[in-house]
């Protein structure tokens, strides 16, 4: 299966937090972020889907990956 690169930001007081994330589809990119919301205990200021993927900090986000049970991507903090 695969899933694309989504972008979450949230404003907390002073303090911008940007969560990357992998989701299937929208529905499960929009359970995400309500996941994120509740973690970060903040509303989500955006969502922003890559499917091309981004550079960040000399690094390249790719914009697909593929997910078995055995492989999963993880959430990155940035």
């Amino acid at each position: 299966m695969k899933k694309t690169l989504y972008l979450a930001t949230f404003d907390v007081g002073y303090t911008h937090i940007l969560r990357v994330f992998y989701a299937a589809d929208e529905d499960e990119a929009q359970q995400k972020k309500s996941d994120l919301e509740k973690e970060i205990n903040a509303p989500c200021k955006s969502l922003e889907h890559y499917p091309n993927g981004f550079r960040l900090v000399m690094s390249t986000l790719p914009g697909t990956v593929e997910v078995t049970d055995e492989v999963q991507p993880r959430t990155i903090e940035v």
